[in-house]
């Protein structure tokens, strides 16, 4: 019903539209505020002049100053059924003198610096109020015309009684007020200069108001209380508690750091790059994206969120499937905040300090080139001279600094404008061969094209391309790359320099997981393409979803939401045409980016605080985003990722089973930076009535993840302990197993580096040699590639290492690895009694993993961040439970 009407008052607006007159009467009495321009405030001062500005609404200097002001209260929109669809509450708006004179010229040109507009905002609908006594205001939404510092030109804010300041302190909300907010994504729709304001509305002139259907539900309806955006967040911290001595006793290389001595990194509310008023940079930071492309609820959604609850705890229960929504919480949106990688990076630093050259400003050059990349990208095109991007950048949170913008960009990590700006090397509409790629567009070494343009997989004919333009200077076009491997392929193929080889100029291909996919049956470059060719897009950003909660296959939505015509009509408007999203009914893609790390998310979860992050989603006020993303995490990893199966038959009095591992992603399991691991444990347990006894054991851990033998002690693989042997001490570690036959033998697959000393390393500039690598091969691989032009270091990095090239069943291209557990059980033990168990868990950091950072450079601040992490974590109700995640288990009996 809402629909029509609305329709019906669009082309009455432009039927009765009111010519505008020169000689109607402006409110000559009117006088301009005396506040400075936001643009002009130090940013010190900024809470300060919040303060000015509340105090200049509170007081309503505005009318005082006689300002110009609507005929009266007005509804933005419907109010129908107890609920207003409308942008807007109830407001009553006040021009100041510029604002004025623009609109009696017929608003024509720029409205001036200076200009204000004030709208108070009530309770809606309109119908509830005295019109000859509405009662005063406690909150307002203000536009301050400031052209020298953003694309749009206004500054836009929120402010109402008992407001919290933009101090940028814990939880971290979204701004009130500043330049480039989400009210673009409203007012990026205006006809001209981002405001629908009209004479039609105001005191003294001719016309009138649009009127909205109001029924008489608000008599028996609450007036409401929070009229401004999403509910802010609890600004309670929560008390740190005691850390885990389990971890301190095993992790002893550092002194458990506290609370107020960990350094934190700075709040998303600094990460802030938009359009300048030349135009956008290279790179905007992802919250000019969330303004549109987030899910929204309300009356005009719900629009990429999937609602599954009623309206509770300010916000409804359901599914952010929106692209902002969802890459927020992936490895590329926390590739900036990433607690392990800055670890890691202190580790390759406290190395680089060794070298009679040192050569750190490259280490730290090549690593923010993907983690920070926008960061690092930008600084390189304002800076050409002088390249080296500062670690200190990080962690500058004064806005005055000149180098404050790069480290804003680059915590924003591999953000939106990184990917839909990438193009093929040569132009974007073709695209060199592989051979090229390789030599020049590797290591995040890609192609951008230029700053006013973005890419991606929609055809131009489609797109509504106005709001972006108008709003950001940017203008969207359809670009195939984006669809495309080659495109993750640049920051997902690392090639470093070995820093301590004893033979200069060696390098080593630390990331193959493009590569991976090269050489496998799901890789679509090369023909002949199989049934089974999927692109890393068409797994990692799936059209559907499927869950606990909802079941949507394919998705079907608009992406994004702008104020079109299913909003209600306004003044001033740009026509339908220009501004029309159109329901995505195939082609949609979620934004999930998900690989099996949700150990990362549950530090995001846990401690947010430090790490820096809101939880909730400002546009659709969902706080479900986080949760939801370690649950896709878990989903994943549990349905999508490999396969077991397992059989035993009795030996004598003994037992013998064969475990088959299946990969069933597109590359190595586990692929990536090359210490993550996976591992079996296989249990022989013997049940007698209702209790359960494990009788054997290989891979089973303690409370921190770290793999025991059957007696339970800590296995001296595990840290790579130096053992004697026939030709003196060596470093345990597992090899690739065909048949294990002992409790202190495990399956684990995973890749182990040494350095020129020939000890393990997890450094990555010191990978002389791989020792070992049983990563799972995925379906397809062979030793001779999909084509001649995938040939040398970047072929021979998707091969096996180890003795795992000898097993004939791993290396055959099923994506398969075969063995045996021949169990000697122990006496008195009934094998027709006993079953068997295989369960394949993953880790991300590994124990030794983080024995290496601690050593490594115990002192340094992130090292001492991710100790504090590490030992205040619990993951003792989640699915991550001693530090490890169960990824597929089955059993059998003994026949």
């Amino acid at each position: 019903m809402l629909k029509p009407i609305l329709i019906v008052l669009v082309i009455g607006i432009e039927i009765g539209r009111v010519a505008p007159a020169a000689s109607l009467p402006q409110c000559p009495a009117a006088q301009e505020h005396s506040l400075p321009l936001p643009g002009t405030i130090p940013p010190d001062q900024f809470v300060s002049w919040e303060h000015e500005v509340l105090t200049f609404l509170q007081a309503r200097t505005y009318s005082q100053l006689d300002w110009c002001t609507d005929k009266g209260l007005r509804n933005t929109g419907p109010y129908q059924n107890g609920v207003s669809h409308s942008p807007h509450p109830t407001v009553r708006i006040y021009y100041s003198p510029k604002v004025m004179d623009w609109l009696v010229s017929g608003r024509r040109g720029q409205v001036p610096d200076g200009a204000m507009i004030v709208k108070e905002q009530y309770p809606p609908p309109a119908e509830r109020y005295d019109p000859s006594a509405p009662p005063a205001p406690t909150d307002w939404t203000v536009m301050i015309r400031d052209s020298s510092r953003s694309k749009d030109g206004w500054f836009w804010g929120e402010w109402y009684d008992g407001m919290q300041f933009d101090d940028d302190k814990f939880p971290f909300n979204y701004p009130n007020a500043g330049f480039a907010l989400y009210c673009l994504r409203c007012h990026s729709s205006a006809e001209r200069q981002y405001t629908f304001a009209a004479l039609e509305n105001v005191k003294g002139f001719p016309g009138e108001p649009i009127h909205y259907p109001v029924d008489h539900s608000w008599e028996s309806s609450p007036p409401g209380s929070a009229l401004h955006g999403s509910p802010p967040l609890s600004p309670v911290l929560k008390a740190p508690g005691p850390p885990n001595t389990e971890f301190t006793r095993l992790f002893n290389q550092i002194k458990p750091p506290s609370y107020d001595d960990v350094e934190k990194i700075p709040s998303e509310t600094y990460d802030r790059v938009f359009s300048s008023a030349n135009g956008p940079g290279q790179f905007l930071t992802s919250e000019q994206c969330m303004n549109c492309h987030s899910g929204l609820n309300g009356p005009f959604g719900p629009t990429m969120f999937l609602q599954t609850g009623p309206f509770q705890n300010g916000a409804y229960p359901g599914y952010n499937v929106s692209p902002y929504g969802e890459w927020r919480w992936s490895p590329m949106g926390l590739a900036g905040r990433d607690p392990v990688f800055y670890s890691q990076l202190e580790s390759e630093l406290a190395f680089a300090k060794t070298q009679p050259v040192d050569p750190s400003s490259g280490i730290v050059n090549t690593c923010l080139s993907c983690h920070g990349v926008m960061g690092k990208r930008q600084l390189d095109l304002d800076q050409p001279s002088d390249k080296d991007f500062k670690l200190d950048f990080i962690n500058l949170t004064d806005r005055s600094n000149p180098d404050f913008k790069y480290g804003s960009l680059a915590r924003d990590g591999v953000s939106c404008g990184v990917c839909h700006h990438i193009v093929p090397r040569e132009s974007p509409s073709y695209e060199p061969p592989l051979k090229d790629f390789l030599e020049n567009s590797i290591t995040g070494k890609f192609t951008v094209g230029p700053p006013n343009r973005l890419y991606g997989p929609f055809r131009n004919q489609t797109i509504s391309t106005w709001p972006m333009k108008n709003g950001l200077g940017i203008r969207p076009e359809h670009n195939e790359y984006v669809k495309r491997s080659r495109l993750c392929g640049s920051c997902h193929t690392i090639r470093l320099p070995v820093l301590d080889s004893p033979i200069g100029g060696t390098f080593s291909i630390e990331q193959a997981t493009y590569l991976e996919w090269l050489n496998s049956a799901y890789q679509n470059e090369f023909a002949p393409i199989t049934s089974t060719a999927k692109t890393c897009q068409d797994c990692h950003m799936p059209g559907s979803i499927h869950n606990k909660d909802v079941d949507v296959d394919p998705l079907k939505e608009r992406i994004a939401v702008i104020e079109d015509s299913t909003y209600p009509a306004v003044y001033s408007r740009v026509p339908d045409e220009q501004i029309r999203v159109r329901k995505r009914n195939k082609g949609f893609a979620r934004h999930t980016l998900l690989g099996l790390n949700a150990f990362l998310l549950e530090m995001f979860s846990q401690f947010n605080d430090i790490l820096g992050v809101r939880t909730n989603d400002y546009m659709s006020a969902s706080t479900s985003g986080l949760p939801n993303a370690i649950s896709n995490y878990i989903q994943q990893a549990q349905s999508q990722s490999a396969k077991i199966e397992v059989c035993a038959t009795r030996r004598d009095r003994n037992i013998d089973a064969t475990v088959t591992v299946t990969n069933l992603t597109g590359h190595r399991l586990p692929s990536g930076v090359g210490f993550r691991r996976a591992f079996i444990e296989f249990l022989v347990l013997q049940k007698t009535g209702d209790q359960e006894q494990v009788v054997w054991s290989s891979g089973r851990t303690n409370g921190l993840g770290v793999i025991v033998d059957g007696n339970g002690r800590i296995l001296p693989s595990e840290f790579f302990t130096t053992v004697p042997g026939p030709t003196g001490g060596h470093q345990a570690f597992q090899p690739h197993y065909e048949t294990i036959d002992s409790q202190d033998q495990v399956q684990i697959y995973e890749e182990l580096v040494r350095n020129a000393e020939s000890k393990f390393t997890t450094n990555f500039v010191q990978r002389d040699k791989v020792a070992k690598d049983n990563r799972l091969l995925p379906l397809g691989w062979t030793s001779s590639g999909p084509d001649p032009s995938l040939s040398g270091e970047f072929l021979e990095s998707t091969f096996p290492e180890g003795n795992a090239r000898l097993d004939p069943e791993y290396t055959n291209g099923s994506g398969t690895d075969q063995l045996t557990y021949r169990v000697n059980l122990p006496t008195g033990i009934d094998p027709s009694k006993c079953y068997v168990k295989a369960t394949l868990f993953y880790q991300s950091t590994p124990p030794y993993y983080l024995a290496m950072r601690f050593q490594a450079a115990p002192s340094a601040p992130a090292t001492q961040r991710l100790y504090y992490l590490g030992s205040h974590a619990d993951f003792t109700r989640t699915e991550l439970a001693n530090w490890k995640l169960a990824l597929v288990s089955a059993s059998a009996r003994v026949q």
